[in-house]
């Protein structure tokens, strides 16, 4: 769907850098199919989207703080319209 946020991976070394980027574009993946599947189920992307970005914006500023997930979220909006 999008760009995967950009991480600081100094303390990773190369390998371990890739499998986990890896990993992140996988679980993005399978998370967005999931919840697309939802939407089209429920039929109220509104709903699923505010459930989703709730969870999200919540959980991300307790990972990374207020600063981190405010600038992942611009993020996010400006490539959604570059589409």
């Amino acid at each position: 769907m999008g760009q995967l946020i950009k991480i600081d991976f100094n303390n990773l070394d190369n390998k371990k850098d890739k499998n986990y980027r890896n990993k992140l574009v996988r679980i993005r993946d399978e998370i967005e199919d999931y919840l697309n599947l939802v939407s089209r189920n429920e039929n109220d992307e509104l709903a699923i989207a505010l459930a989703a970005g709730r969870f999200a914006a919540m959980k991300l500023t307790q990972l990374t703080g207020e600063i981190e997930t405010k600038k992942f979220v611009n993020e996010c909006i400006i490539t959604t319209l570059k589409r």
